[in-house]
């Protein structure tokens, strides 16, 4: 863990002032990297009083500062000022003391966010084709992803690329999906070979595909290429939704699961149903091979999800708002009405009311684990409100 750490100090103060201020951090949190910065930090360290308008300069909006300050020589005055002025800027901020950063571990919170989102500064993501036109609230400008969390978006049109029937087939492919006879599954595992040349090809970390057109046109489905993908840590979403591909690279980032991209299918009473046909290979049990489920075509991955305790995540079109709730899986149905993949999820009335009377947008982020905590403090963080 890393943070990028400004100290301030009254006017003139000697260096020695900021040489001990930097060691004291050392010696109560050993267990993090501090790197001592002159602009753009995380956090601003108060060392005394007359340290305000060196504070302020190196505050600026878009993201949240964490303001330390200990009580020797009117540090913490020094950041109640700055913090005032913050708020009446409008600049996302909390004071904390070095006690209280030390005894509720908040540095290490601080720095763990800070870190994991450092991750996404210049990956490179791709929509390939383009949004499916019925998704009008997950699309947005390729800039906006670069502004909020550093994520470059390549806008790859089907005619730019060459055919994926030019790849040969992935021997891997046919390892993983034993299900079905190889000789039915030779073009999805070119396309699986096409997609990891564009993942090597573009050196992208992420992406987004129009799959109904291939499965229209060309008769195959994306489907078990995107489950393979993610299944080896790449962030791989249908339908062109760039809002998921988005969170799902945001989550990885942040916890090292790469989510189940689902619909809400339904709900009955707290527990919602979602479904879904390209959820990750290694959070999946019993693994069968139907058809696609709109056009009954080719093939899709359905199965048991592993996974009881979860956490569920969407973001708005504008990747200013999101909506956060923990559920848990009470059963896993096979309704012919939905997508392959299947689960009742229980959450709290709360959590329902916001997600049906405030929708942002239909497909989810579904992950195991209770990861409400750190995805609030990296919301917090970039000034992305909760729902």
């Amino acid at each position: 863990m890393e943070l990028f750490i400004k100290t301030v100090a009254f006017q003139g103060a000697p260096e020695e002032i900021h040489i001990n201020g930097q060691e004291k951090l050392r010696e109560l949190f050993p267990e993090i990297s501090f790197r001592f910065v002159s602009e753009k930090p995380d956090l601003i360290y108060f060392l005394s009083g007359g340290s305000e308008q060196e504070a302020v300069a190196a505050m600026q909006t878009g993201k949240h500062f964490l303001l330390l300050a200990g009580f020797e020589n009117n540090a913490y005055a020094a950041g109640m000022e700055v913090k005032a002025w913050a708020d009446e800027k409008k600049i996302s901020s909390s004071l904390v003391s070095l006690h209280e950063a030390e005894e509720k571990k908040i540095l290490n919170d601080h720095a763990l966010i800070c870190s994991s989102l450092r991750l996404l500064n210049k990956k490179h993501a791709a929509l390939i084709g383009n949004v499916s036109k019925w998704l009008v609230a997950s699309e947005f400008p390729f800039i906006l992803a670069k502004e909020r969390f550093g994520i470059n978006i390549l806008h790859l049109q089907w005619s730019s690329l060459p055919d994926f029937m030019s790849f040969d087939p992935d021997p891997e492919f046919f390892e993983v999906f034993k299900q079905a006879n190889k000789d039915s599954l030779t073009n999805e595992a070119r396309f699986y070979s096409f997609l990891k040349h564009i993942v090597n090809e573009f050196n992208i970390s992420g992406l987004t595909v129009e799959c109904f057109q291939l499965v229209n046109t060309r008769n195959i489905s994306a489907c078990l290429a995107l489950a393979m993908l993610n299944n080896m840590n790449i962030a791989a979403g249908c339908e062109g939704d760039l809002v998921s591909l988005a969170g799902m690279m945001l989550v990885q980032a942040l916890t090292g699961h790469i989510p189940w991209m689902a619909n809400v299918a339904g709900f009955n009473g707290s527990n919602l149903l979602f479904a879904h046909c390209t959820a990750p290979i290694n959070l999946l049990d019993e693994i069968e091979l139907p058809t696609h489920f709109e056009t009954n075509k080719s093939f899709a991955v359905t199965g048991k999800l592993k996974m009881e305790d979860l956490t569920i995540f969407r973001m708005n079109q504008h990747l200013d708002r999101a909506f956060i709730s923990i559920g848990k899986i009470v059963s896993q149905p096979r309704h012919s009405f939905a997508c392959r993949i299947q689960a009742e999820i229980a959450v709290s009335e709360t959590d329902l009311e916001k997600l049906l009377k405030q929708p942002l947008g239909n497909h989810h982020l579904i992950f195991p684990g209770d990861h409400r905590e750190m995805l609030a403090r990296a919301c917090r963080y970039k000034q992305v409100q909760l729902i």
